[in-house]
């Protein structure tokens, strides 16, 4: 699928390494201890001092490599605002470090900070009832719910206490990073408020983890929102973005830059209309999002089930919201869908 797209750069720079993406622009690639192996952070040059975009893990190989980088190449200059696009780990994990030892400000959507902080709690828990519930009330029995919950394990990589202060930014603001001028373009889908960031006069998409090179985002439903329909949200999301002009030079999060938006969108778009296909075609009577996470995300279900279902779900959800199937709540709460 990317085979299409016209990378600037054939193959990545080395973790931690300062490559120059355009005048002001540099990125810093960042190990990330699972898959994918990496996040890519955007540095910009303010004049005085530095904007970040989105910052990686809480792991030693990420303190290291900014501990280097503050001391060394960036030493003469502060790093000024840490602006996020949005709240995952691989993301956020290690923003409090940052805001903690250079005073800066932190910026990025509302829906965003309130998720950051959601997530903390969750990673602080450990499982807890509530997802076993949400499994419960998709399809899983007991004994299945019993098996995925004991096959948890609390993650090494925490993260850090999400900051405490934020500037909150809203879709369609215009703000400064670097010395360009850059509009917030947020959409659900990945994330409840995820932050896109485009600067017209250079023709720069800052996408995260909405449009990636060479993955497709994950879209899940929430276990606190089990009626919810973050497919319609991505899909919408591609059609918004397909307004910008198709050469915008495209830095995601994962990945390599490129250009070719217009290329990647409908592309992404495909991926995700064949597999809410595939779905509807294995449906043949009641079904429920536990009985799809067994057969079509069966590798996440232990390792990740808040994945496995959210994932299945949003499938489902979908094609209810578009008549191919019908979303059922029976007596005791256990949600099913049945072909319309």
């Amino acid at each position: 699928m990317s085979d299409d797209l016209q990378f600037t750069v054939q193959r990545p720079p080395a973790y931690g390494e300062l490559t120059d993406v355009l005048p002001g622009l540099f990125w810093v690639r960042l190990p990330v201890p699972r898959a994918p192996n990496h996040v890519n952070c955007w540095l910009l040059d303010n004049g005085p001092g530095w904007t970040l975009v989105d910052c990686g893990m809480n792991t030693d190989d990420v303190f290291e490599i900014w501990d280097k980088l503050w001391r060394g190449l960036l030493r003469s200059r502060p790093l000024q605002n840490l602006t996020f696009t949005h709240a995952h780990l691989d993301h956020f994990g290690f923003a409090s470090y940052l805001v903690k030892e250079s005073k800066c400000t932190v910026r990025l959507p509302l829906a965003e900070w309130l998720n950051g902080w959601k997530m903390w709690h969750e990673r602080e828990e450990a499982p807890d009832e509530q997802l076993a519930a949400f499994m419960k009330q998709n399809g899983a029995s007991d004994g299945d719910t019993a098996g995925i919950m004991a096959a948890q394990r609390r993650s090494k990589y925490l993260g850090l206490r999400p900051p405490r202060e934020f500037i909150r930014i809203r879709d369609g603001d215009l703000i400064a990073m670097g010395q360009r001028e850059w509009r917030v373009i947020t959409a659900g889908g990945h994330s409840p408020e995820h932050a896109s960031f485009h600067c017209e006069n250079d023709n720069i998409l800052i996408t995260g983890d909405q449009v990636l090179s060479h993955m497709t985002p994950s879209v899940m439903v929430p276990s606190a929102q089990p009626e919810a329909n973050p497919m319609k949200e991505y899909l919408e999301s591609l059609t918004r973005l397909e307004a910008l002009p198709a050469d915008t030079l495209v830095l995601p999060s994962h990945g390599l830059p490129f250009r070719g938006l217009h290329t990647r969108l409908a592309q992404l778009r495909e991926h995700h209309l064949a597999r809410l296909d595939d779905v509807a075609s294995a449906i043949a009577g009641q079904t429920t999002a536990f009985a799809i996470a067994q057969e079509v995300f069966s590798r996440a279900l232990y390792d990740n089930p808040r994945q496995a279902f959210g994932e299945s779900l949003a499938h489902l959800n979908m094609l209810a919201s578009t008549g191919r199937l019908t979303r059922d709540v029976s007596a005791t709460g256990v949600i099913s869908f049945t072909p319309a």
